[in-house]
């Protein structure tokens, strides 16, 4: 995700979680919600996972689809980033992309934290040939003066390797966000995003594609970079920046962020 540090992510889940509320599915897009829901591999999710997967597909406010991309890189590259997005950031740092903090939780869950109320943890809940599913849960704050909100999403992302016309090894990857928050909030910070909630909503799903698959393909391409990316270690996330310390006013004054497979060979295990 090379961007803004802050706030792609943090926008782009606030997007999501409140701008269904200033788009109502049409008729194809809860079609494809459902038919995304009808495929979910529930009885392949523990017991507890299955029910909160279950709750926000049952209960969506948002469904997005991210289009479909195809793209050149070792399958077993894509596949590891997948499972260290905390190294992938690494990567990007490496690459001179100011990117946001992802921690490692342990037992499978990673987390992102604003520092400033929002904090939100996921983990895979399903995983077969060529599908994985994350669940994500956590909280939003949508500004200073407002509380944080709470939501559950779900991420299901298709994939595929193959080669391409020239032999080339190839990933094709699409993914489905399923989202479920408080009417009542999404309805108040609807209001606030006006017009561009659904579109960021858009954006952000091709924000997350592309974050799984620029890594691969760019190690691809740049071969010679390839151990040194694959090799980036995660940093202790930074503090977030302090407001500008305000001055209180006077009497008469105005108020006014495993081992990785071998770069050289095709990964095995």
């Amino acid at each position: 995700m090379p961007c803004r540090r802050v706030d792609l992510l943090r926008l782009g889940l606030l997007a999501c979680a409140f701008g269904a509320a200033a788009r109502p599915a049409g008729a194809q897009e809860a079609s494809l919600q459902r038919w995304t829901a009808a495929r979910l591999p529930l009885d392949q999710m523990p017991a507890a996972a299955r029910e909160r997967v279950r709750n926000a597909v049952d209960h969506p406010t948002l469904y997005a689809q991210g289009s479909t991309e195809t793209f050149p890189c070792n399958p077993a590259v894509y596949d590891w980033f997948l499972d260290h997005p905390d190294r992938a950031v690494a990567a990007w740092r490496k690459l001179g992309a100011k990117v946001v903090d992802i921690s490692d939780r342990g037992n499978g869950r990673y987390g992102w934290a604003d520092g400033l109320g929002g904090d939100v943890v996921w983990e895979v809940v399903a995983r077969a040939e060529g599908t994985r599913v994350w669940h994500a849960e956590g909280k939003v704050k949508p500004g200073p003066l407002l509380a944080a909100v709470p939501f559950q999403a779900v991420v299901v992302l298709r994939y595929n390797a193959g080669q391409d016309g020239g032999g080339r090894s190839v990933v094709r990857h699409q993914a489905d966000l399923i989202l479920h928050t408080d009417s009542k909030s999404a309805l108040l910070v609807a209001k606030l995003l006006g017009g561009a909630g659904p579109r960021m909503a858009d954006q952000y799903v091709a924000q997350m594609e592309m974050f799984l698959s620029a890594l691969p393909w760019y190690v691809e391409q740049h071969p010679e970079r390839a151990q040194e990316l694959l090799a980036a270690q995660p940093t202790p996330p930074s503090p977030p920046e302090a407001p500008e310390p305000r001055k209180r006013p006077g009497l008469f004054q105005r108020r006014g962020g495993t081992s990785p497979p071998a770069p050289a060979a095709p990964p095995g295990g």
